[in-house]
């Protein structure tokens, strides 16, 4: 048995895959990288890849805070007006990079919420005030799409400056997985 193929040389050179293939980040749905998305198009604009993962978590608390409140270590961010923040109880030891502190996004009810001051090793704040009646319990998306919010591991590679894999495999393998 020979293999040589990897995820792109799979959608680009299927000559190479002799026996066997070594599907890797594509079995994410997700592409090695741009330029493998622009060759695959051009030889088939038909073919999607689709992504696979959805990363979810909770709300674990909810305030209401007046403007110019810090929020998080080294406060980082302060309230502009009067906002109201959930907790989360996931950050960096989950898989959550740290470099999204102030810039990533998650989504809520369908709607796009930002990161709001430092991640922590098990805590992130977002701003919820654009979500209406949100509360504890309520789902929490932070790799995904909901209405028409949309988090993918591409658009947090590119705030991180690093790539999907590391996002994707990043997730700590702890965490509890449930197949549908």
């Amino acid at each position: 048995m020979h293999h040589i193929s990897c995820s792109a040389a799979i959608t680009t050179a299927p000559t190479a895959n002799l026996s066997l293939v070594r599907l890797g980040i594509a079995l994410y749905g997700l592409w090695p990288s741009d330029e493998n998305k622009q060759v695959v198009h051009k030889m088939n604009s038909e073919f999607k890849l689709q992504p696979a993962l959805t990363w979810k978590t909770q709300i674990i608390e909810v305030q209401h805070l007046p403007k110019n409140t810090p929020v998080g270590y080294d406060r980082t961010f302060v309230t502009k007006k009067s906002t109201t923040i959930v907790a989360l109880p996931i950050g960096y030891w989950d898989g959550l990079d740290r470099g999204l502190s102030n810039k990533g996004r998650v989504i809520i009810k369908g709607v796009i919420c930002p990161i709001i001051g430092r991640i922590c090793m098990n805590i992130t704040m977002v701003d919820a005030s654009a979500v209406r009646n949100v509360k504890v319990g309520d789902e929490v998306i932070l790799i995904g799409k909901k209405g028409r919010g949309e988090v993918t591991a591409d658009k947090i590679a590119r705030l991180t400056q690093t790539i999907n894999y590391e996002v994707v495999t990043r997730i700590n393998p702890l965490l509890p997985r449930h197949l549908v």
